[in-house]
C-alpha cells in the first residue's frame, strides 16, 4: 500500500462530488513551490518537512507526493518528520487525508507517538468522528503512553464543536477529579472559549468560578471569551458587570475586550452607554483603535447613519488612523442596505485612490447590493471583474448569485455557475447548499432537490435541521405530503430535533391535505416535546380548523391563542371575515348551522371587545379580537 492509495481516494470523492474537490483553497496565501523530484537528499527533504508543517501545501498531490518519497526514505526518517507532514495536512484543513495517512502508517508500521495520535484525534475531531477519536484515545493509553492535557483538551473541543457541552463539561471535571490533568490558565481558557462559541455561556461562566475557586486566576483573554458572548446574546448590563468585576480584581480589560464590549453595545443600540465606555477605556490609556473606529462606522451604516459614519473616518483620518478596507466596505454596506449603489461604488473609488485595494469582502457586498435589487448582470459583471483583477471569489460570492438567480427563477444559469463554482474548486458550504435546496423546491424543481438531498446524505455533508425543513416545505407545497412526512419520521433516528419552523410545516402540510385530527395530534406532541408553539403555528392550524369546518375546534384554538397573546394574521383574519353573513345574502339562503354558530360566538367577541377597548375604528380590528 502506498500513498497513491490516499491520491486516488481523493480523487474518488471529487469526482463522486464535486464539493469535496481536492483543489487548492483559492483564498489560501501562495506557498514556496514544492516540486519532489527522485534525487531529492535526505537533508532537503527534511528541511522541506519543516517548512510545510508551518504553512501548509499549495496542493493536496504535493503532499501526497511528498508522502511518497518518505516512504522509501522512511528508515533514515524518525517520527518527527512524518508527524510534521501530517501537521501540514492539518493546515491545509484536509482532516479526512491525515486520518486516512495515520490509519496507513499504522499499517505499514511507521513509528508513531503521542503527538502523531493527538494531531489524528484533531482532525477526526473536524470531521464529527468523536467516536473514532476516542478510540485513538485508548490506543494512546494502550500504548503506555499518558495523554497530556493537549489531547484532552482537543477531545473537550471536539465535544463542544458538536454541541455536547454536557459531556465535554463533565469529561473535564472527571480529568480535574482524579488529577489526570492539571489545568493551567491556557486550557481553562481554550475550554470557556470553546464553550461561549457554542452558546453555553452560563456553563462557561460556571467554569470560571470553578477555576478561580481551585486558584487558577483568569486572566483578560478568559473574561473577554465571556464577555463577547454575553454581548452576542444582547446580556450587554451582565457584561459590564464582568468588565467590572474583572477591574475590580485587578485584571485590566485590553484592547480586545473594549472592542468586544464595544460591538455588544453597537449590536442592541445602546448609544448612550458608547461614549462612557471610550471616555473609560482613554482612561486606561487605551485609545480607539482602527478596529474600534470601523466597529462604530458598520454600527453607524445598519443603523442608516452613513452621513455619521463620513463624518467618523474623517475624524480617523485626522487622528492618524486611516481607514482600511474593513471600514471603508463598512461604509460601502451601509449605502448598499439602502439600494444606493452609486455611491457605494463611489466609496470603492475612493478606497482605490487612497491606494487599498478591495478584496473579496468588499465585492461580495456590493454584488449583494446589486442581487438584492435584482441586477443580477451587474452582479456577475462584478464577478468577472474580481476573476480580472486577481482577486479570488469564495462560496459566499458565488451563494449570493446563485440565491439571486434562483429568485429570478433562471434555473439553467444557476447550473452553470455551480459548475464554474466547483471547476475552481470552490466547495460549497451549508448555507449553499440551503440555498441550493430552496431554490429548487421554490421553482418547484423537486426530483432534482431530492437528488440533491439524496447525495448530500451519502457524502456525509452534515444535515442539520434546517436543509431537512427546507425539502419538507417543498414537498409539502407542491402537494408530496407522504415524502415529507417520511423525512419528518427519520429526523430522531438522524440526531436531529424538530423546532418549530420544522413542525409548522408539517401541520400546515396536514391541513392542506384535509389530515386536521392527524394535525392537532401533531400539536399536542410538539408541545409535550417541549417546542413551544409560535404565533405562525396557532394561525396555521386555525386555518386549518376553518378549512376543513371543524368550527368548534376553531373557537377552542382562537381562544387558546389569545390566552397564550399571540394574535391573528392577515390570513386568518381574512378567513374569519369570509365566513361572516354577508348583507346582501338572501334570508332564505340556507346556512350551515355550524357556521352560523361560530359567526354568533364570533360576534359576542366583537361585542366584548367594543365594549373594552376603543381601537373599534383600526382598520385591522378583526385581528385584536383573535
Amino acid at each position: 500500500m502506498s500513498a497513491i492509495f490516499l491520491r486516488k481516494g481523493a480523487q474518488r470523492l471529487a469526482c463522486t462530488f464535486p464539493l469535496f474537490s481536492t483543489k487548492p483553497n483559492p483564498n489560501s496565501q501562495p506557498k514556496p513551490p514544492f516540486i519532489p523530484s527522485p534525487s531529492t537528499t535526505h537533508p532537503e527533504l527534511k528541511l522541506l518537512l519543516y517548512q510545510k508543517s508551518k504553512v501548509g501545501f499549495d496542493k493536496l498531490d504535493d503532499a501526497l507526493l511528498l508522502f511518497d518519497k518518505m516512504l522509501l526514505l522512511k528508515s533514515k526518517l524518525s517520527v518527527l518528520h512524518f508527524n510534521q507532514l501530517l501537521a501540514a495536512l492539518v493546515r491545509m484543513k484536509e482532516y479526512s487525508v491525515a486520518v486516512s495517512m495515520f490509519r496507513e502508517m499504522r499499517v505499514l508500521s511507521i513509528p508513531v507517538n503521542i503527538v502523531t495520535y493527538t494531531t489524528a484525534i484533531h482532525s477526526c475531531c473536524h470531521l464529527n468522528t468523536l467516536d473514532y477519536a476516542f478510540s485513538l484515545l485508548a490506543g494512546i493509553i494502550k500504548s503506555g503512553w499518558v495523554p497530556d492535557v493537549v489531547t484532552y483538551t482537543t477531545l473537550i473541543k471536539g465535544l463542544l464543536s458538536q454541541d455536547r457541552a454536557l459531556e465535554a463539561e463533565h469529561l473535564f471535571r472527571k480529568l480535574i477529579r482524579f488529577r489526570e490533568i492539571q489545568p493551567d490558565v491556557v486550557t481553562y481558557s481554550t475550554i470557556i472559549d470553546g464553550l461561549c462559541k457554542t452558546s453555553n455561556t452560563s456553563m462557561a461562566l460556571k467554569l470560571l468560578r470553578k477555576m478561580e475557586k481551585l486558584g487558577c486566576r483568569p486572566d483578560a483573554i478568559t473574561y473577554t471569551s465571556i464577555i463577547d458572548s454575553l454581548c452576542k446574546e444582547r446580556q450587554v448590563d451582565n457584561a459590564l458587570d464582568l468588565v467590572s468585576e474583572m477591574t475590580h480584581k485587578g485584571i485590566s480589560p485590553d484592547v480586545i475586550t473594549y472592542n468586544r464590549l464595544l460591538q455588544g453595545l453597537c449590536s442592541s443600540s445602546r448609544w448612550e452607554d458608547i461614549e462612557p465606555l471610550l471616555t473609560e477605556r482613554g482612561a486606561q490609556k487605551i485609545p480607539p483603535d482602527l478596529h474600534t473606529y470601523s466597529i462604530l462606522v458598520d454600527a453607524y451604516c445598519k443603523e442608516g447613519r452613513t452621513k455619521d459614519a463620513e463624518d467618523l473616518i474623517k475624524t480617523m483620518i485626522q487622528k492618524g488612523v486611516p481607514p482600511d478596507v474593513i471600514t471603508y466596505s463598512a461604509l460601502m454596506d451601509g449605502f448598499c442596505l439602502r439600494g444606493k449603489m452609486d455611491r457605494a461604488l463611489e466609496v470603492l473609488n475612493t478606497m482605490r485612490s487612497n491606494g487599498i485595494a478591495p478584496d473579496c469582502y468588499s465585492f461580495n457586498i456590493l454584488i449583494n447590493g446589486y442581487c438584492k435589487r435584482q441586477e443580477l448582470e451587474k452582479a456577475i459583471n462584478l464577478l468577472r471583474q474580481m476573476h480580472v483583477e486577481g482577486i479570488k471569489a469564495n462560496v459566499q460570492t458565488y451563494s449570493t448569485i446563485i440565491h439571486g438567480l434562483f429568485q429570478m427563477g433562471r434555473h439553467n444559469d444557476v447550473h452553470n455557475l455551480c459548475h464554474e463554482m466547483l471547476k475552481k474548486g470552490i466547495k460549497p458550504n451549508i448555507v449553499t447548499c440551503r440555498i441550493l435546496l430552496d431554490g429548487l423546491c421554490t421553482n418547484r424543481h423537486m426530483d432534482e432537490a431530492i437528488s440533491f438531498f439524496r447525495m448530500m446524505e451519502c457524502e456525509g455533508i452534515v444535515h442539520d435541521i434546517q436543509v431537512h425543513s427546507i425539502l419538507m416545505d417543498g414537498l409539502c407545497k407542491n402537494r408530496k405530503l407522504d415524502e415529507a412526512r417520511n423525512i419528518f419520521d427519520k429526523l430522531a433516528s438522524r440526531g436531529l430535533q424538530p423546532d418549530v419552523i420544522t413542525h409548522n410545516i408539517m401541520i400546515r402540510g396536514l391541513c392542506q391535505e384535509g389530515l386536521f385530527d392527524e394535525a392537532k395530534m401533531l400539536l399536542s406532541k410538539m408541545e409535550s416535546s417541549g417546542c413551544l408553539p409560535d404565533d405562525v403555528t396557532y394561525n396555521t392550524i386555525i386555518r386549518g380548523s376553518l378549512l376543513n369546518k371543524r368550527y368548534e375546534e376553531a373557537v377552542v384554538l382562537i381562544e387558546n391563542m389569545r390566552a397564550h397573546n399571540f394574535s391573528a394574521d392577515a390570513s386568518t383574519t381574512s378567513m374569519v371575515a369570509d365566513l361572516l353573513p354577508k348583507e346582501e345574502q338572501e334570508e332564505e339562503e340556507e346556512q350551515d348551522p355550524a357556521v352560523l354558530a361560530f359567526c354568533k360566538w364570533f360576534l359576542q367577541q366583537v361585542l366584548k371587545f367594543m365594549v373594552h377597548c376603543y381601537v373599534l375604528s383600526s382598520p385591522n380590528f378583526l385581528s385584536y379580537l383573535l
